[in-house]
Parts: structure tokens; C-alpha cells; sequence
């Protein structure tokens, strides 16, 4: 079950649509529009997580989130050494449906925050896309952003 601060976007049939735990909250056009509505109201957005899979293999303290069916970001628990039981988080996208990543990254002290911090980040990479038509936007051929 969602908890208020993390919505989910989702593709909508002419559109993007914003969602809770109650159901559809609103249409937008863009995903844009829909992710800066997430952040305005202060959420954030509410990835699909899974395991890090290598080579056919899971990998053991690592997890990726995907938004929209694309890998946007890892993070990775810390086994070993000074840093061990902390946790890692990068974004990384090569969908050309987004802009360039700025190479957002940080620690946290446990999952959850790793997860609550990146998916805060990830949220505010996409909300500050520039005006004009979005990566999203240009690679199916439309002026909307």
C-alpha cells in the first residue's frame, strides 16, 4: 500500500496519470507535468524495485528501481569494511526518454532511506526538466513537454 508521500505515475490513455493508494488522483499531459505535481504536493515518486541481476545472477545487497519499464538508478548495502550496513544510491539512465542524469548519488544509514532518498532525487531530476519539449516528448515525435 502507498503511503502519502510516494505516488505512482503511470502511462494513462492520452496522458500521464498520478495515483495513491485510493486510486487515480489527476491527468496530465505530460510526465512532466504529472512528476511536478508529485513534487509539489510535497511526495515523491513511487518506483518499481527489484534485484540487481548480473550476468543471469542476483547480486546481494543490490537493488534497481525502474520508472515507466526503464532502469533508472542501484542502490547497494555495503558488506565490508568502514562502510559496512550503510547503503549507496546513484541514478543512472540511458533512456533517451529522459535528459542527462547529473550523476545524482549519496549514502544513507539504512534500505529505506537509501530507497526514500533516491527515489526524492530522481523525482526532482525529472520535475526540473527544462521547459520545451522533453526528451520523453522529442523521442515520440511530439512538441509537448
Amino acid at each position: 500500500m502507498m503511503s502519502a508521500d510516494r505516488l505512482r505515475v503511470s502511462k494513462a490513455a492520452d496522458g500521464f496519470q498520478v495515483a495513491d493508494e485510493s486510486g487515480p488522483m489527476r491527468s496530465f499531459d505530460t510526465i512532466i507535468e504529472a512528476v511536478r505535481f508529485v513534487r509539489d504536493r510535497g511526495a515523491r515518486l513511487w518506483l518499481d524495485w527489484g534485484r540487481t541481476i548480473i550476468g543471469g545472477q542476483t547480486v546481494p545487497h543490490d537493488f534497481s528501481p525502474t520508472f515507466l519499464g526503464s532502469p533508472v538508478g542501484r542502490i547497494q548495502g555495503e558488506a565490508h569494511g568502514a562502510s559496512a550496513g550503510t547503503w549507496r544510491w546513484s541514478i543512472a539512465t540511458h533512456d533517451k526518454r529522459w535528459r542527462g542524469h547529473g550523476g545524482q548519488r549519496g549514502r544513507a544509514n539504512t534500505k529505506n532511506e537509501a530507497v526514500a532518498e533516491l527515489e526524492q532525487a530522481f523525482t526532482d531530476y525529472i520535475a526540473n526538466t527544462p521547459a520545451g519539449p522533453s526528451p520523453y516528448e522529442r523521442a515520440r515525435g511530439s512538441d509537448r513537454y
